[in-house]
Order: structure tokens, then sequence, then C-alpha cells
């Protein structure tokens, strides 16, 4: 069957928590996907493709490796893999992420979300997330309408992704908020499936690029305020309060 949904995955100097997630992507789910890992320090090419050969060996047909000329950057990874993609779906996910045993629906629960109507993006519950998909949001529905999708794992559409321009690289971070309030503003709803579960470390590359000044205070202020600049308070705030809707009733909380 041709792959109907591309992963993307942006990395930089991160082999053994690659190898771990496309483990145990390849282990524990089961879809028609193919993956693009965008490898953005060109110095790690030859390392990089010797430590995919290991446990992955056997599905290299379904990996391909894009090896930047300079480090391109979350966003900027991410755009190179939308042009050149041709599939009907296309999944922003992170490098130091790791599916769970008896996850082999996952896919499917994501994809199926597309059926509640004009939905722009959908993303999982997990542990390492902010606003409405953390796992420590208790007594919500499995699946919910939100005002706010993490880019650890998002999944849309590809050519509704291209038509609103992909990622925005001028941006100094905060770039599923972007994405968030341009599906909203398109008219497209955000749905979170709760009962796909995908396990998330967290702030992996941005710390070891950044220091601690990723994710300070000022590295928030500075991405907030560069939202507010491009999209206004009202909706920076609507995005920011990650609030969520039951599907049926419309009620938000």
């Amino acid at each position: 069957m041709n792959p109907l949904l591309t992963i993307a995955i942006p990395t930089y100097h991160n082999f053994q928590m690659l190898s771990d997630c496309l483990t145990s992507l390849f282990k524990y789910t089961d879809f028609p996907y193919k993956v693009v890992v965008l490898n953005n320090a060109p110095q790690d090419a030859d390392f990089l493709s010797a430590s995919l050969e290991g446990p992955n060996a056997q599905f290299k047909d379904r990996i391909s490796i894009i090896n930047m000329e300079i480090n391109k950057g979350w966003m900027g990874a991410l755009n190179i893999a939308l042009d050149s993609c041709d599939t009907q779906y296309f999944c922003m996910m992170n490098d130091d992420v790791v599916f769970i045993p008896g996850n082999a629906l996952f896919w499917e629960q994501l994809v199926s979300s597309f059926n509640y109507g004009d939905v722009g993006a959908v993303g999982p519950c997990s542990n390492f997330v902010s606003g409405s998909q953390s796992l420590m949001v208790l007594n919500t529905p499995d699946i919910i309408e939100t005002s706010l999708l993490i880019g650890f794992c998002m999944l849309l559409e590809t050519e509704f992704f291209k038509s609103i321009g992909g990622a925005d690289e001028t941006l100094p971070g905060g770039d599923d908020f972007d994405l968030s309030i341009r599906a909203l503003d398109s008219g497209k709803k955000l749905i979170c499936h709760r009962q796909a579960y995908l396990h998330h470390h967290g702030q992996q590359t941005g710390k070891r690029i950044k220091g601690e000044y990723w994710d300070s205070l000022d590295h928030q202020e500075r991405t907030n305020n560069a939202i507010i600049r491009k999209h206004g308070v009202r909706k920076w705030h609507r995005t920011f309060s990650a609030g969520w809707n039951f599907l049926s009733e419309g009620t938000e909380q």
C-alpha cells in the first residue's frame, strides 16, 4: 500500500533518542506511513546513517534522511519536508518521543479525527505537553475540540498545511501557537484525541542548543510578543488559554 502519511522528524545530534523514537514507532504502531528524518547537524550525516542501521535496518525502505547544509531549525526543516510531501497527511514530530506498547491504532485514531467536520489539525495526549493535551487534564472526553495543539506531534492534511503557508520561519519559537491560530482563522477545528497517547521526554534539542535560555522567562516573553505582534492580543490569549469544547454539546470549559 502506498503511504498515506509522511512523518517529518527534525533532529540535531540526538542519536539515541531518535533511534528509540523510530524503533518504538515501527514496533508499536501500524499505518501506511513513511518517515523523513531532517538532519540539522550536517557534520553528523555519516554517523546518523550508521546509527539507524541497527534495530531499524529492516525499515530502511520507509526512512529517508535529508541532510541540511546548515542548521535550518525546526520550522525550516519542516518546510523542506512539506515542500516535497506527496502523501495525504503530514505529521511534524519531535525526535524525543517514544511510542508505547498497545499503540497499534495510534495513527488511525488521529486520522479518524478528521471526520469531525472542518478539522485543520489533530494531536495526541502526552505526559510532557501544555494545555488540553496534557495527561493530567482529567475528567475530559476522549475527543475534544481545543484552541491549541502543541507541535511535538501534530497531524495535518498536507494540502491544508501548504495552503496556510507551512511553518513561519521568522518566529523565535511558538510555531505551534502560530499554526493553531492560523488554522482557527481559516475556519478549521483543532482536535485532541486523548486515547492516542505519546510519551514525550521534552525540551531535548532546545536545551542542547540554547542552554538555559530555552523556555526561560525571557524566551517565553520574546515568543509571546512575536505571536501578539503577528496576530493580536485576543487571538494570542484564546490560544494561550488552551480551552477545550465538548464536540457534541459545544460547551466551553
